[in-house]
């Protein structure tokens, strides 16, 4: 796909965009209650941003404002959301970066890593979710770059593409702020999950293409 204003990232820069999400989620809320240790969560943020990360350049494609690539967001058509170990393998979700970032975890949160993944998805089969749609992943800004409208220019043009399809947009998020941002943008909220394991709170949000759907 191809997003008018916005640079199409490619496989050589998917590192410098890892980069880029690691300082954009270094308190990733998903991931808090499980690994209250800092240096612990942060070795599971980075097992997740190279996991799906890799995933989402594979099969979607990933996005900045520019070249710098200081802020970034991946956008997936739900026709390609089917993550097998063999799609995953083929996108190279489990590469050395990767396997390095899940070594310097213990085998038992290693174990509390694949559980947090496995109840999300069986949580998010709650969620009613409008089909097909574009799924926009992991929509991040470099920490010192923050707040001068970066990810809200970044999703402007994502959901003026998904527009231009026809097609609505899904995105989940985890805190009240994120939320409110998205709403700004015309999304609605579709359902809330609550990890019972985890303590985590997802909120799932679409918007809806004009002319489409509620």
């Amino acid at each position: 796909m191809e997003i008018k204003g916005l640079y199409k990232l490619t496989r050589a820069d998917e590192e410098k965009l890892i980069q880029t999400f690691m300082d954009a989620f270094q308190n990733y809320p998903k991931l808090m209650a499980a690994f209250p240790d800092q240096e612990t969560r942060l070795a599971a943020v980075e097992a997740t941003l190279r996991y799906y990360t890799a995933y989402d350049m594979e099969y979607g494609d990933a996005f900045s404002l520019d070249q710098q690539i200081k802020d970034g967001v991946c956008v997936v058509h739900s026709d390609e959301m089917r993550y097998t170990p063999e799609r995953h393998e083929k996108a190279g979700s489990n590469g050395p970066a990767f396997t390095a970032a899940m070594a310097r975890l213990t085998e038992e949160e290693q174990q509390k890593w694949n559980h947090v993944f496995d109840e999300l998805d069986e949580l998010e089969k709650e969620i009613d979710l409008p089909e097909p749609h574009l799924y926009v992943d992991f929509l991040g800004v470099q920490e010192a770059c923050q707040h001068q409208g970066r990810g809200r220019k970044l999703m402007k043009a994502v959901c003026e593409y998904a527009e231009s399809l026809g097609l609505p947009l899904m995105l989940f998020t985890n805190t009240e702020e994120d939320v409110a941002f998205y709403k700004s943008l015309g999304f609605q909220v579709a359902g809330i999950v609550r990890s019972e394991k985890f303590g985590f709170v997802n909120t799932y949000l679409v918007k809806e293409a004009q002319g489409h759907g509620a």
